[in-house]
């Protein structure tokens, strides 16, 4: 899920691709920005980038 939207995916788009419903979307981005503390999308692709430099 993080994956697809770092990749500019909407929730809709995730739902979809994933085969769930836009509120699970928006209930586990939460979860997974809760966790990596961050507070948003931009700052989610932001760490994803950071990650994969090291």
């Amino acid at each position: 899920m993080a994956k697809l939207v770092c990749e500019g995916a909407s929730n809709r788009r995730v739902a979809e691709e994933l085969y769930i419903g836009t509120k699970t979307v928006q209930y586990h981005l939460t979860k997974i920005y809760t966790k990596l503390s961050v507070s948003n999308r931009t700052e989610l692709a932001a760490l994803a980038r950071f990650g994969q430099e090291e």
